[in-house]
């Protein structure tokens, strides 16, 4: 994801499940053990489904980008059987199965090739120091992975001498001139939408997506009903909760500090951990664009601040700006930020892991902010600023 892109969506998140199944060659024809246009079961997510059939699934992602309302079908096939199988036409994208070799735009996809054991199908990545995870580094130092330059600029020669069988895409806007050059080129491509799901069990549900094309439903099913299941645990453990400390997030980008409206996916974090965010009253799912001084009247006492971009201690937050220290959280110690794991190139395993596990992530934001309740947990994303 593009840096100022990353920054913006993921400071605002507040801002391994390792479960091995390695390809064994061909499967057979069907789609055991969910056949004759059964639904996957998804429960969290709006923006894909999946029906399998005797022969083939139909995967559907719908309004892949702010404001779209269109809706792409792709067909996961392994031999195809006539011409009414399914309706074809220009608006289907025909993917055939096995899937042996994938490029991804984003860190966000990484973690669901990890957790399905499907590290080897990625073999081209956009600006791979950007990726924080040992095992996909390993793989990038040993040539398996080649670095495809920026995701707005890809270097397309690259991208067809490399030939994957599938590119899984995303767009933050319309413009998808790129994506339409390397349909065009005859490689498939599919739009990932898992940054617009607004709760996080929503967004780490896209493992299903992951496993529909690499035929590990039932792997992915077991995964993320364990996510699901410690989510659930901890936020249930908060709500009985006596007191609710005041919370804010983000920092100032020149003139502008943004911050997520009350119904955002960061605030839902926040609210969940068993505190009180600041602008929890605001009926907004978007990113508020506010300024300093609205910012302090409203936060300036409250107990505790997380998620400040890439600062790494107290000194740099003074030094960027000496407001910032007239913030009670500041004064009191109580600044958190998601960078206690980077990658060997500078790659933060928050921004790249945060989407497939929320679990760890409100078990940090718990931990920050009831102690008391979570004696065993070690924080994961978070690291206290001193």
């Amino acid at each position: 994801m593009p840096g100022i892109f990353r920054m913006i969506f993921f400071i605002l998140l507040t801002a391994v499940i390792s479960c091995r199944s390695r390809d064994t060659g061909e499967k057979n024809n069907s789609f055991s053990p969910l056949q004759n246009g059964r639904e996957l079961r998804i429960d969290h997510s709006t923006r894909f489904a999946v029906t399998i059939h005797d022969s083939f699934k139909k995967l559907k992602v719908m309004s892949p980008w702010p404001g779209s309302a269109d809706t792409f079908t792709y067909i996961l096939y392994r031999q195809k059987t006539g011409p009414s199988t399914w309706n074809r036409g220009p608006d289907l994208t025909e993917i055939r199965l096995p899937v042996r070799s994938m490029v991804c735009f984003s860190t966000t996809h990484l973690p669901y090739l990890e957790m399905l054991g499907a590290e080897d199908k990625l073999t081209g990545f956009p600006t791979t120091d950007y990726i924080s995870s040992e095992v996909f580094r390993e793989r990038v130092e040993a040539g398996k992975i080649r670095d495809l330059g920026p995701s707005n600029e890809i270097n397309f020669e690259q991208l067809l001498d490399l030939n994957p069988d599938i590119v899984i895409a995303f767009s933050m806007n319309n413009d998808i001139s790129m994506i339409n050059k390397i349909k065009r080129s005859g490689i498939p491509v599919l739009f990932n939408a898992d940054y617009l799901e607004n709760h996080p069990l929503g967004r780490a549900e896209w493992i299903k997506f992951f496993a529909a094309i690499l035929d590990r439903e039932e792997e992915a099913d077991s995964i993320f009903s364990r996510i699901e299941s410690g989510y659930s645990q901890t936020r249930q453990k908060m709500n009985l909760v006596d007191s609710r400390p005041g919370v804010f997030t983000g920092v100032v980008y020149g003139d502008t500090w943004f911050m997520p409206g009350g119904q955002n996916y960061g605030s839902i974090f926040i609210r969940d951990a068993g505190a009180d965010y600041i602008w929890a009253e605001n009926p907004s799912r978007e990113i508020l664009q506010l300024s300093f001084e609205s910012v302090y009247e409203k936060a300036r006492n409250a107990g505790f601040w997380v998620g400040l971009a890439t600062y790494k201690s107290l000194k740099e937050i003074r030094q960027a700006d000496q407001r910032y220290m007239e913030f009670k959280a500041y004064r009191l110690g109580n600044v958190y930020n998601y960078t206690a794991r980077q990658g060997k190139e500078g790659g933060n395993a928050y921004f790249e892991q945060g989407y497939a596990r929320p679990d760890l992530i409100l078990n940090d934001l718990a931990k920050i902010f009831h102690p008391e309740l979570m004696r065993g947990h070690e924080l994961y994303f978070y690291e206290k600023l001193f």
